[in-house]
């Protein structure tokens, strides 16, 4: 990224004194990391592919030169979480398909609404309002393909910002929040779908309610400022009929 920065920018700017912030060189090269690890290649051409890294690259910028860049990145990190989830959701497999994602099975994540994209991009207003951006077209294999580029443009984000976070020291080395709190939102974002497409959801009824509302906490942990969310809303949910759960060892 930095070789691609320098031809746009040429050299002796704020860029290459950029270059010597040990934050945005780890959240570079983190961000090279996840973008040789996703598909997104597929779904862009080098064009755009440029355009986004460089976004990519100004954003980190911004958030070091912010006077609190812990809370900045976090913040941003939050929004893009649940932006990500929206999509995340949607390209989750139903069985037998294989899930690559990991978050098939776990509590409040069906893999059941892959099926219902159309409705979901005609009665969810935020998803409406990008698909009316993009096409006009109401086909699910035009839907689906846009949904994807999507996924992992806001993937690619999402873990460049993570990457920024974590050399901020914004982590806990035994105990990092980054996958619960997808998993969370991930739960969050297929209860709201569920609940505007008036399916039944994805967790018992009797348990539904609240667990839905215990998994959205989760994200309000993150931006209280929480050294260690993961942990708190563990012990939160503890107190709740809210399933907790198994990411393993």
């Amino acid at each position: 990224m930095f070789r691609w920065l320098g031809k746009m920018f040429g050299k002796r700017t704020a860029v290459e004194a950029q270059r010597k912030n040990p934050v945005v060189e780890q959240a570079v090269q983190g961000s090279a990391e996840a973008y040789a690890g996703i598909p997104l290649h597929q779904f862009i051409n080098e064009d755009r592919r440029s355009e986004l890294a460089r976004n990519l690259y100004l954003e980190v910028s911004r958030i070091c030169n912010t006077t609190d860049p812990v809370t900045a990145c976090r913040d941003q990190f939050a929004a893009t979480m649940l932006k990500s989830a929206s999509y995340q959701v949607l390209v989750i497999p139903a069985p037998p398909e294989a899930d690559d994602s990991g978050l098939r099975g776990l509590p409040g994540i069906s893999g059941e609404l892959q099926t219902s994209l159309v409705d979901i991009c005609e009665i969810n207003d935020d998803l409406r309002s990008t698909m009316y951006r993009e096409t006009d077209s109401q086909k699910f294999d035009t839907l689906w393909q846009i949904i994807q580029r999507l996924h992992w443009e806001t993937r690619w984000l999402l873990d460049t910002l993570n990457a920024t976070r974590i050399a901020l020291g914004d982590c806990v080395d035994d105990d990092d929040w980054y996958k619960p709190f997808l998993h969370a939102a991930c739960v969050t974002l297929e209860h709201t779908y569920r609940w505007e497409l008036e399916m039944p959801a994805a967790f018992d009824d009797e348990i539904a309610r609240e667990a839905a509302s215990t998994y959205a906490v989760f994200a309000d942990i993150v931006l209280s400022g929480s050294k260690n969310p993961a942990a708190e809303w563990r012990e939160y949910a503890s107190g709740t009929v809210a399933p907790l759960p198994d990411f393993g060892s």
